[in-house]
């Protein structure tokens, strides 16, 4: 007679080996992602806070108000938001700024590389509808009813 038992006992381990293989498959591949995205998130966080980066906050923020980083300005300083530097949908990375270091006061940037090579450019961006206020009040010459993003 053929014992049936110890067939089943083998095909068991065959299966339990195969699971442990798509097991250990799987973990290493959520292992890599997860590196690659805290790796994206590093890269990411170095581009906003360089100093090409800089120059161009600096830059629109000087646009947006002549006298800042003065002590006449509306602004004064900024500050990242490390919690708020993400990658953009349509390429490049989102990074919001909060102005005299008051979060109801932001303006958001896309910083973006021209050919993905090229220098870091100011792909757009916005700011809160109060600190446009603040800007108006100012500058009413120029700032003519341009309006800010809805608190």
């Amino acid at each position: 007679m053929v014992d049936s038992g110890g067939r089943r006992g083998h095909a068991g381990k065959i299966v339990l080996i195969v699971v442990a293989c798509v097991l250990v498959v799987a973990v290493a591949i959520g292992g890599i992602a997860a590196k690659y995205h805290h790796d994206q998130e590093q890269w990411m966080r170095s581009v906003a806070y360089s100093k090409e980066a800089d120059k161009i906050f600096r830059k629109t923020l000087k646009k947006m108000d002549p006298k800042a980083f003065t002590p006449q300005g509306v602004i004064r300083s900024y500050t990242i938001d490390e919690r708020k530097i993400t990658h953009n949908p349509m390429g490049g990375i989102d990074v919001t700024a909060y102005v005299n270091n008051d979060q109801s006061l932001y303006v958001f940037f896309t910083l973006e590389r021209n050919g993905g090579t090229g220098p870091l450019e100011d792909g757009g961006g916005g700011n809160s509808a109060k600190l446009e206020k603040m800007l108006d009040k100012a500058y009413p010459h120029l700032h003519q009813g341009s309006g800010g993003e809805a608190d």
